[in-house]
């Protein structure tokens, strides 16, 4: 006769438990060996049939850490479906980073890392996909310790973005760091931009900066356009009318190149000198487009 393993609990059987809690419910201790639960961290059960994602990961860590911890590292920025940094592992091939509250004792688990900075107690915490995680303006401070400077900026920009221009909130949440982490915080988020939609374009500015190259303006003005939405440069120079756009791979799609031409046309209407660039031209010909750049904003009569 074939073995008929004995149904779980019902409590257990759509999510992750602790061993402790199946013991307390009458669950064996064979019936935990079983081959249809996974041990993603010691004293954690999951059952394989469960899709094994981040958040389903990020849920098994939280069971075997103590209460009031939260996820930080490259899972909370996915599960916050905030950029990545280039080049970075898949989330799931590191282990769980951990913020530990003040005042509690730091799990010693394999696949768990602890991240240094204690959880500050003002701290906002969210919870999203059963994951207790920082709200978006302490996950990009947190993480500004753990990254390079292109990449916390890159974050800072798509925090910003997702807090609606408003730095507040990102103000305050360096104000919770440790002290001898501030100012590195501080000046990165000096950096950081609104209506940035994307780390490539976080890439291009900082490259242009790092060339030399004039700032390009702060509180830009939108290309306008009569009877609809107006036309917002990725990057533009007020004074000479210079303008760059950076073309991504959705750009080649037939609808989205038909507004493209549109708004080139309109672009040029106005007055404006624009350069256009391909995500990949950004990533791997970087002295190219700065020198495509500076040609333009020197043509336009910019000089520095």
């Amino acid at each position: 006769m074939p073995h008929v393993r004995t149904l779980l609990p019902v409590q257990l059987r759509n999510r992750p438990f602790t061993v402790a809690e199946a013991r307390r419910l009458g669950v064996t201790e064979k019936r935990l060996r079983s081959s249809d639960l996974r041990t993603p961290f010691r004293g954690v059960k999951v059952g394989t049939a469960l899709d094994w994602t981040v958040a389903l990961r990020a849920q098994c860590a939280l069971l075997a850490a103590p209460d009031g911890c939260a996820v930080v590292g490259d899972d909370a920025v996915e599960l916050h479906r905030l950029p990545t940094p280039f080049g970075a592992r898949p989330a799931m091939d590191t282990p769980v980073s951990l913020l530990v509250p003040q005042g509690t004792t730091a799990p010693r688990r394999t696949g768990l890392s602890v991240h240094p900075h204690r959880l500050h107690p003002e701290a906002p915490l969210w919870r999203v996909a059963g994951v207790l995680v920082p709200g978006v303006e302490d996950l990009w401070a947190v993480r500004c310790a753990d990254l390079d400077d292109e990449s916390g900026i890159a974050l800072g920009d798509a925090v910003l973005r997702r807090l609606k221009g408003d730095r507040t909130p990102m103000s305050a949440a360096v104000g919770r760091l440790p002290v001898d982490q501030r100012a590195r915080a501080t000046r990165l988020l000096s950096l950081v931009r609104y209506e940035v939609c994307s780390p490539v374009e976080t890439r291009l500015r900082l490259l242009l900066l790092q060339a030399g190259l004039p700032p390009a303006s702060h509180f830009a003005a939108p290309i306008p356009r009569e009877g609809r939405a107006a036309v917002w440069p990725d990057l533009q120079w007020d004074p000479v009318r210079v303008a760059v756009e950076v073309d991504g791979p959705h750009h080649a799609q037939d609808a989205q190149h038909e507004r493209d031409i549109r708004r080139d046309r309109l672009t040029e209407h106005h007055g404006w000198t624009q350069v256009k660039v391909s995500s990949r031209e950004v990533m791997g010909q970087p002295a190219d487009v700065v020198r495509w750049v500076s040609d333009a904003l020197r043509g336009a009569g910019l000089r520095w």
